[in-house]
């Protein structure tokens, strides 16, 4: 049985669809909503040279506060939020194995097609680094319908 469920989220829509797809097939487990901020934006946030390191740290803890605040929307009271810094894909992969979970449900959004796929996306990454189950769960075209159940921004 699958008790924990992680679901690395970049608040797209494809995050959204595997949100749904992880409720709906694991309802029983804990589901934990992970959310990866980029390092590389943190750093070009801090590196204006008259940033005194204060308010680096500063703008650093925003972000991680905006980060938490928008996956708590995402979320439902059972599920757990959690957020990262790093490599997405390296960062989702060390969460699920710290934290003991049974399978990865991450949402791919397809734009540049098998290509991107093949080329070293994180989703592609996980898939033949992880050692637990990784469900990769397409990106359903926007539409009045599917708008519906995107969580809220």
């Amino acid at each position: 049985m699958l008790r924990r469920i992680l679901i690395p989220v970049d608040f797209s829509s494809a995050s959204a669809e595997a949100l749904a797809i992880a409720r709906q097939y694991c309802p029983g487990g804990t589901k934990r909503l992970l959310h990866v901020l980029d390092p590389k934006t943190l750093a070009s946030d801090t590196a204006n040279p008259r940033l005194s390191p204060i308010h680096a740290k500063d703008i650093r803890r925003e972000a991680e506060e905006a980060g938490f605040e928008k996956l708590r929307r995402w979320a439902l009271d059972s599920d757990e939020v959690a957020l990262a810094v790093g490599n997405a894909a390296e960062a989702i992969l060390k969460h699920a194995e710290e934290w003991n979970a049974d399978m990865i449900v991450i949402g791919t959004r397809g734009r540049r097609g098998i290509a991107n796929f093949l080329s070293g996306s994180a989703t592609e990454w996980l898939v033949r680094h992880a050692k637990l189950p990784v469900l990769v769960v397409h990106d359903v075209p926007l539409d009045a319908e599917t708008a519906c159940r995107l969580p809220p921004q």
